[in-house]
């Protein structure tokens, strides 16, 4: 998959599909060439196979997180799903297989824009901004990197305009395909000019607050939080490390 469009579901996403399909068998009753029309739905039947069998790999991932990441009993699971008990424990086995990629893009679909984030620090902690569609709940400022653009280059353009600090970037210790969006990722270490600026939202359309925060805070607010960026925070903010 080559990674959504924010804000969309799943659902959406779906919808799409059924959209595209029933245009699809419109084009084909219509097609004069009535033998090529057959090869295209045999072609639409391969499709649904594969989709088929790409549903059936997030199954088994998904249900791995359930077990693993939510602390589900596998024999609950079961019973919520009605699947046997044998099914889930394989579902299960499966998924955790793959928890490390379960993304299935065959490498010829259009690459989704780089995305670069700022982890900017201060004395006063870290910045984070909190979104107001909850996609996620409390992010770093940021955003996508256009063409011909540095990533530097973004962030010094798109903090700002977020939260109304002027920054310098300083590090990219941070890259990675996002596991949920396929997104490519990168983060920056960056520092704010004036070390006195008052965060502020500058951005209403998105955001809702924006504010300096200490590390325990940012670990609370972002429990799944890059591993990268937390290393990167605990070595410049201070304290404990966590599992």
């Amino acid at each position: 998959m080559s990674g959504y469009v924010k804000g969309t579901s799943a659902r959406d996403e779906m919808d799409q599909i059924r959209a595209s399909v029933a245009r699809a068998g419109t084009a084909m009753v219509a097609w004069p060439d009535v033998l090529q029309a057959f090869e295209d739905a045999s072609a639409l039947g391969d499709l649904g196979r594969e989709i088929s069998a790409e549903a059936s790999q997030f199954r088994a991932y998904l249900a791995a997180r359930l077990v693993d990441d939510r602390g589900m009993n596998p024999s609950q699971l079961a019973q919520m799903l009605g699947l046997t008990a044998a099914r889930v424990s394989q579902l299960v086995k499966d998924g955790r297989k793959q928890r490390r990629n379960p993304m299935t893009d065959p490498g010829t679909l259009e690459e989704q824009p780089t995305v670069a984030l700022a982890i900017v620090t201060s004395a006063k902690g870290v910045l984070m901004a909190r979104r107001k569609d909850g996609i996620p709940p409390w992010t770093f400022p940021g955003g996508e990197v256009q063409p011909g653009e540095t990533a530097a280059a973004a962030l010094a353009r798109k903090v700002p305009a977020e939260t109304g600090i002027e920054i310098k970037p300083v590090l990219l210790f941070g890259r990675r395909i996002h596991p949920r969006t396929s997104r490519t990722m990168v983060y920056l270490a960056a520092e704010p000019l004036d070390a006195e600026a008052e965060a502020k939202v500058a951005d209403t359309d998105d955001l809702d607050a924006v504010e300096w925060v200490d590390l325990d805070t940012a670990r609370e607010r972002m429990p799944d939080m890059y591993s990268a960026v937390r290393e990167h925070l605990e070595a410049t903010l201070g304290g404990s490390k966590r599992a």
